[in-house]
């Protein structure tokens, strides 16, 4: 994954969304750890609830575990990455037991795991005595580059994604790049998809440095990882910096997830998040094009990096269309503007790194038949 000459490495960042601020370290090699652990003996924790991810191996989570329990006692609860768990039943289950294990006002939530176990174990923090002190130990290029930048914390309801939640920031984000020698290149790939949202919607200036950068095999050195991360960081900042709860210009992270979300949904699984956000971005594409407000170029724009980072540009034949837009209909970014029946909320784009404001709001409601040709774009015809 990274040459050999490479074995050592750490970014320490303050990272800033409005009035709220905390450090993200990225490491890799023992050496670096001792800012890390400087950090976590500050904390003056009484005990350490980490919510770890059950496909982690047992060495994994021990390792993280022994961390953690230089500086207080720690307990460790085990949870299913998987959507249908992402639920408030599991979040009752996880309090009941991290109660029963001695969790105060000053003990710290650690969630250890990719985005669906994050998502969970930041909800239990935000929970728990109305909140308590919560650090993200992402495993997966995803939650490193995207879910842990957010402070969104959700879980599902049985109508679709991210409807039940509260804003929860982290105290400590602690990317540790040994965890992705281990993730499939798909995961990799699912990923990047993510960070080309980022490159679209946000900071088109790095297109074509990313589009050289891009490899469809998915293997990249711990340098050129921590690189994308990086830019991950300072798209999100420069979108949050006066917009934490991304309401306004933050609105458009969600660019891709409409459609993306509903697929995802839909799948049970078998749809990475990455995957259905990318083809959910060039739906969103089509869409600005039929609605005249995103060129050919810059629709065409998208599918070239989606195909350079070998990721799917069309959604599975297995999936409805009709049975997308009904989730579509149902997605959580309804309320930002009034509602009219027949038409959906989308963010859209009017070039690249030009999101569209309509009456000086970022969400666009669509007239259903136009989404429908949107989503009709991306489907396999296999």
């Amino acid at each position: 994954m990274y040459p050999p000459s490479v074995k050592d490495y750490l970014n320490h960042r303050k990272v800033r969304f409005g009035d709220v601020t905390y450090d993200y370290y990225v490491t890799l090699g023992n050496s670096a750890l001792q800012s890390v652990y400087q950090r976590l003996k500050d904390l003056d924790a009484d005990r350490f609830v980490i919510v770890a991810d059950q496909g982690l191996t047992p060495a994994a989570i021990r390792e993280i575990e022994h961390h953690f329990r230089e500086f207080a006692p720690t307990v460790v609860l085990a949870a299913q990455a998987c959507e249908k768990d992402k639920s408030l039943g599991t979040i009752d289950e996880l309090a009941e037991r991290a109660i029963q294990s001695g969790v105060t006002r000053r003990s710290v939530v650690v969630a250890l795991g990719g985005g669906i176990v994050g998502n969970v174990a930041g909800l239990l923090a935000g929970l728990l005595f109305r909140g308590i002190r919560l650090i993200h130990v992402p495993t997966t290029l995803l939650s490193m580059s995207d879910s842990v930048l957010s402070l969104k914390q959700a879980v599902n309801s049985r109508l679709g994604k991210n409807h039940l939640g509260v804003f929860h920031p982290p105290i400590l984000v602690w990317s540790r790049i040994e965890f992705m020698d281990t993730l499939p290149v798909e995961e990799i790939q699912s990923a990047l998809c993510e960070m080309i949202k980022n490159v679209l919607a946000i900071c088109p200036e790095r297109y074509d440095e990313i589009a050289a950068k891009l490899r469809p095999d998915g293997r990249y050195s711990a340098a050129v990882l921590a690189d994308f991360i990086d830019l991950c960081i300072e798209a999100k900042v420069k979108v949050m910096c006066d917009d934490h709860l991304e309401k306004q210009d933050g609105l458009v992270l969600e660019y891709g997830h409409t459609i993306g979300h509903a697929a995802e949904l839909l799948s049970e699984g078998k749809l990475r998040h990455g995957f259905a956000i990318g083809v959910g971005m060039l739906a969103a594409a089509r869409i600005s094009r039929l609605l005249g407000y995103l060129s050919e170029s810059d629709e065409a724009a998208h599918a070239v990096l989606l195909e350079r980072n070998g990721s799917p540009t069309t959604l599975p034949a297995y999936l409805d269309i009709e049975a997308i837009m009904h989730k579509v209909r149902f997605d959580n970014k309804r309320g930002y503007v009034r509602s009219r029946a027949g038409y959906c909320d989308f963010v859209l784009l009017d070039g690249l790194g030009r999101p569209h404001y309509d009456d000086k709001k970022l969400i666009t409601s669509v007239d259903e038949d136009i989404v429908r040709a949107g989503v009709s774009h991306v489907m396999s015809q296999v």
